[in-house]
């Protein structure tokens, strides 16, 4: 390849790469229908964040450390009578996002 074939060579790519790409969509759509839902799992099996969780207050990991958190604080209420009103709001918010 030569100097005068270079600019031939870097548009046959450039108009190579605008068609590919929009058929490589079009392919990718033609897959098929929408992506499955994940399974439903026990809230028990929760070890780390769903990260394609569409909700992250709906998410287990995310409820579980939510209500070890809500936990700790009205643990420190009972023993020292301190922070009770933030517990008790602690658990009404847990208690109406399903935690």
């Amino acid at each position: 390849m030569n100097r005068k074939d270079l600019p031939k060579f870097l548009v046959t790519g450039l108009v190579g790469a605008a068609l590919a790409f929009p058929a490589g969509l079009l392919v990718a759509s033609l897959g098929g229908g929408s992506p499955s839902a994940a399974p439903d799992r026990p809230r028990e099996a929760a070890p780390v964040r769903d990260v394609y969780s569409p909700a992250l207050r709906s998410d287990p990991w995310f409820l579980d450390r939510q209500r070890e958190g809500v936990e700790s604080l009205e643990a420190h209420c009972r023993r020292s009578g301190d922070l009770c009103a933030e517990a008790r709001e602690a658990r009404r918010w847990l208690d109406e996002h399903g935690g």
